[in-house]
């Protein structure tokens, strides 16, 4: 069976204030790339959730480099057999996790 996902509201917010920042200082091809990306990881996460390094700050926790300026840091919930996406945020911002 395979596992669902979820997004937390966290992280739905930081993949919003990544897109609005695209659509204003990029092209519409930027941001059809980075949802590319972001469906490839995912699917890996899907068929392989330890394939991503764990957080240094949380080993439950994994971060998966979407691209050179985006990751996103996920669980496994094996409980509710599901992947729980708990933040998507910009390399360049102060890591939390």
């Amino acid at each position: 069976m395979a596992l669902e996902i979820f997004w937390a509201e966290t992280a739905k917010t930081g993949l919003q204030r990544v897109l609005e920042y695209l659509e204003k200082n990029w092209t519409e091809k930027e941001i059809l790339k980075l949802e590319e990306k972001l469906k490839v990881v995912i699917q890996i996460i899907i068929l392989n959730p330890e394939f991503f390094p764990k957080s240094t700050q949380n080993p439950k926790l994994f971060k998966a480099l979407i691209d050179k300026n985006n990751y996103l840091v996920y669980r496994e919930n094996k409980e509710k057999q599901r992947i729980e996406i708990i933040n998507f945020r910009g390399t360049r911002q102060r890591p939390v996790h």
